[in-house]
């Protein structure tokens, strides 16, 4: 409806509505419906003209509408939106009497949806080209941040599923393609990621316990299926010395661990998840370590 009330808009409503109606007794309980208060209805039907006869309707109207400017903005607001509902949502136009012109209010009510359609595409153009605030990194990480302190107050299994999609959540905002965790041929995969073109399959744990070797082996497996399977384990709560120190032993290093600390230090903003990641494949490919340590080397 309109918001803004144009000289047009309104010498259309006073002819359409002072042509709608053949009796003024109609047009006065139209008034009333559209929330003209009684007292200025009655006042406007006891004018006269300088002749002393009473006035037409298209001169109550404009009567109308001198008394109805000086009262407050958003009720002058709502009567002239009634009185433009009255006109457009009028289906038929049937004269009461041979010396009605009700034409001219079918013509004005096309002519107030012609302008209300035209508004209404202004307005969705406007819309179109206002820009949403983008969030910067830091307050996407931020909010993050506050996430993961809550989330520690859950159950294991909620910490579970909080863990997957605040990682997902994280990488959506460190600018890395992640896809969410998915089911493949009976293996559930907790996530992966697309990084400098190589795909990393993800799994994740959020238990009391440390991840063993029997979990790692397993995650191993997985990779060994997948053309050239490269993972990323991040277990909150670490990894056992034998974990860690066992698998890489005679087999093909295909994965790096990560724990909480290294994603507490990227959510509190000590280096980004790329950079610890950048980190993590440069200690394993150098050094054949894979777990890396917290601190980042400065370069």
């Amino acid at each position: 409806m309109f918001d803004v009330f144009t000289d047009e808009i309104e010498l259309l409503i006073k002819d359409g509505l002072a042509n709608l109606y053949w009796y003024k007794g109609d047009l006065h309980k139209t008034w009333l419906s559209s929330k003209v208060e009684v007292r200025l209805v009655t006042e406007i039907k006891n004018l006269r003209s300088p002749e002393g006869s009473p006035l037409t309707k298209r001169d109550q109207m404009d009567a109308l509408y001198e008394r109805i400017r000086t009262i407050d903005y958003n009720r002058r607001l709502e009567i002239s939106r009634n009185f433009v509902r009255v006109l457009i949502e009028r289906e038929s136009f049937v004269p009461q009497d041979r010396g009605h012109q009700i034409q001219k209010a079918q013509l004005a009510a096309l002519r107030l949806r012609e302008l209300l359609g035209k508004q209404s595409k202004e307005q969705e153009v406007k819309q179109a080209r206002v820009i949403p605030r983008v969030q910067s990194y830091d307050e996407k990480r931020q909010k993050l941040h506050e996430r993961f302190l809550d989330s520690h107050n859950l159950t294991p299994q909620q910490k579970g599923y909080a863990l997957e999609k605040l990682f997902a959540d994280l990488m959506e905002a460190s600018g890395i393609p992640v896809e969410r965790p998915f089911n493949n041929l009976g293996e559930q995969i907790d996530g992966a990621i697309k990084y400098e073109g190589r795909y990393y399959l993800i799994e994740l744990k959020w238990t009391a316990d440390k991840a063993d070797p029997v979990q790692l082996r397993n995650f191993y497996v997985k990779l060994l299926g997948k053309p050239d399977g490269r993972g990323i384990f991040l277990s909150m709560s670490g990894f056992t010395s034998g974990a860690v120190q066992t698998l890489p032993h005679g087999k093909e290093i295909n994965m790096v661990l990560l724990d909480g600390v290294h994603l507490s230090n990227v959510l509190f903003g000590h280096y980004t998840f790329k950079q610890l990641l950048d980190h993590a494949v440069k200690t394993v490919s150098l050094k054949g370590e894979i777990y890396c340590s917290h601190a980042l080397e400065k370069s």
